[in-house]
């Protein structure tokens, strides 16, 4: 039986994507990725 204990995997791109939100210049940041991988997740995270 799996625990219910949610397990948080460190992000490489979320401090990334972190920085590049707070710049001045406001550009659309996009995020590319392969099925699976977390990319929904890090956006989640970062709002």
């Amino acid at each position: 039986m799996l625990s219910k204990t949610l397990m948080m995997f460190k992000r490489a791109k979320l401090q990334t994507l972190k920085t590049r939100v707070k710049e001045t210049r406001k550009f659309i940041q996009v995020i590319l990725g392969p099925r699976q991988v977390g990319k929904t997740t890090i956006v989640n995270r970062q709002v």
